[in-house]
């Protein structure tokens, strides 16, 4: 009875290994490759959502700019993530802007089915 007990003991603590703390030290070494590789000019959003540009990098702590003459010191900790660029290659804003139809139009041709479909049940 007392070895059953500690082969249960043995595979809990496995399965607790497997699903929670091995996911979690990966967790944490993403952080910290994601925290070694900050540079200047880096878009990141903090833990806390505040959106700004690294300006400078000190041991723990990290200066970002976050509007025009605005910056702010954060921990270097609260860094999230890091935002990739965006590229706008093969993206058009005006085209598919055809396609688009009124609002008035397809309110108007809603109606138009609604009506048909009382028409239909009456």
């Amino acid at each position: 009875m007392n070895s059953g007990f500690l082969l249960i003991l043995v595979v809990m603590f496995g399965f607790m290994y497997l699903l929670l703390i091995r996911p979690q030290r990966a967790q944490q070494r993403r952080h910290k490759a994601l925290l070694d590789n900050l540079k200047v000019g880096d878009e990141v959003i903090t833990a806390g959502g505040i959106y700004g540009d690294v300006a400078r990098i000190e041991e723990d702590k990290v200066h970002l700019l976050i509007a025009e003459d605005v910056e702010i010191e954060v921990a270097r900790r609260s860094i999230a993530t890091v935002v990739p660029p965006q590229t706008d290659a093969g993206y058009d804003e005006d085209e598919g802007a055809d396609d688009e139809v009124p609002l008035e139009d397809e309110l108007e041709e809603l109606g138009r089915a609604k009506g048909a479909q009382r028409r239909r049940q009456d």
